[in-house]
């Protein structure tokens, strides 16, 4: 149990550091935040792509996406 609790407290510590490190890290050299843009456009994008089925998974109502089975194109 006190294992648990230390990586708990461990983990809370870090993520309250974690935004000075990220200022750090971007503004180490030039290509650094357009790095850091486009990592986050591909967690966004990967999280959004996952989210959205598992959300029509939970029995949440959500629109279509594109066309059915039962839609005419005209």
């Amino acid at each position: 149990m006190n294992a648990l609790v230390d990586f708990v407290v461990r983990l809370l510590g870090d993520a309250i550091q974690m935004p000075g490190l990220f200022g750090e890290v971007a503004l180490a050299d030039p290509l650094s935040p357009l790095i850091m843009a486009v990592g986050t456009v591909f967690v966004v994008t990967a999280v959004a792509a996952m989210g959205y089925p598992l959300l029509g998974a939970l029995g949440i109502p959500l629109p279509r996406l594109g066309r059915g089975p039962d839609d005419k194109i005209e």
